[in-house]
């Protein structure tokens, strides 16, 4: 066997990671058909075939399974949305490419995105959380990898801290994405339109000395 070959996995982990996807599958399906309030613990736990107690070896609560479901789709969307950018282009153009990705992303089922915004508010804990976090800390820390790259080339040349800049830009997409999710717009242009404006006006601040 090779040095990269995976090792196969034993009987008891396969059973954990059958478990896992039933229980993702499930919260998925019955959070998209439901809504995520009218759905319980309970049911979940009998469409994935499993306990109640085994559902809570994987998630703490229902907010958190419904971290669970969308962790991995968060983590794909941080990384899809900043391979688009390139140190060379200007930093709006760069905020464009990234920022597009994530109004397509909770343009996809606006009914579930207004459930998963809403509790992304107040997500500090659960057994997702965690991950949840990370995710979050990735995509405010490629922000300020933006904002970095665009003080060499100078169009930043505030001194305001490039973390401080990036969090409030971070601030602005999840407040822009929340109020398009509440709008009967279903063109994912419509909200970046409106972000791109205030973050147009972030940008003269930032090209002061």
């Amino acid at each position: 066997m090779s040095e990269n070959t995976p090792t196969p996995l034993g009987l008891r982990e396969r059973n954990k990671l059958d478990k896992f996807l039933r229980i993702r599958a499930a919260s998925k399906k019955l959070f998209t058909e439901n809504g995520f309030e009218p759905t319980t613990t309970r049911q979940i736990a009998q469409e994935a075939d499993v306990g109640l107690s085994t559902l809570f070896l994987y998630a703490t609560d229902k907010r958190d399974l419904l971290f669970l479901v969308f962790n991995d789709d968060l983590d794909e969307l941080t990384t899809r949305a900043f391979a688009d950018c390139a140190a060379d282009r200007p930093l709006l153009e760069n905020l464009h490419n990234a920022l597009r990705h994530f109004f397509v992303f909770y343009g996809q089922d606006k009914v579930i995105s207004r459930d998963l915004t809403r509790e992304i508010t107040f997500y500090t804990t659960g057994m997702q959380s965690e991950r949840f976090q990370a995710t979050r800390a990735r995509t405010i820390d490629s922000l300020s990898t933006l904002v970095e790259q665009a003080r060499v080339q100078g169009e930043v040349r505030c001194q305001e801290d490039n973390n401080m800049i990036a969090k409030t830009m971070f601030y602005l997409l999840a407040a822009e994405i929340r109020m398009w999710l509440a709008d009967d717009s279903q063109d994912p242009q419509d909200g970046l339109n409106e972000l791109m404006k205030r973050l147009s006006l972030i940008m003269h601040g930032l090209q002061a000395g």
